[in-house]
């Protein structure tokens, strides 16, 4: 019965104006992200996105989907390392790494975030140890600017 109750209260959240603009936001997120991620020496693999979602081929930085991964996470940046087609890297491993911006939109982000997070990703990759603790830093400093709770 609770699974029929959740849906319910989905549907009626799914039917509200805002539920539209916030979906709207994530893919403008989204577009803005992956310009600016193709801008910062990244290949997106789809060569852009019409959706909340892309995947990176980090071969150009000569760093695997899983130290990304690790590295980002480090700094409070989460993605998911993710196989790119033809990959050369097992599935453990991989060449590239999956993004997305609906969390990011829910906190507030918009398309002046997504500049700043492509720029400290284009730094993880090819700065890790220099560039790791400002950029944790600045990335819990924006997001004490858009707390999940208020």
């Amino acid at each position: 019965m609770h699974i029929i109750a959740a849906k319910a209260v989905a549907f009626g959240e799914a039917l509200k104006p805002e539920f539209k603009e916030y979906q709207q936001q994530i893919v403008k997120n989204a577009a803005v992200l992956s310009e600016e991620l193709t801008k910062q020496g990244f290949r997106v693999v789809s060569g852009g996105t019409d959706n909340h979602l892309m995947l990176l081929d980090l071969q150009p930085f000569g760093i695997t989907g899983k130290e990304m991964e690790a590295r980002l996470d480090s700094v409070h940046i989460t993605v998911n390392k993710n196989t790119i087609p033809n990959d050369p890297q097992s599935p453990f491993v991989t060449s590239g790494i999956r993004v997305g911006t609906p969390a990011v939109t829910s906190r507030g982000f918009k398309e002046a975030e997504m500049i700043k997070i492509a720029a400290w990703m284009k730094e993880i990759a090819a700065n890790y140890e220099e560039s790791k603790d400002r950029i944790s830093a600045e990335v819990m400093a924006l997001c004490e600017n858009f707390p999940i709770y208020e």
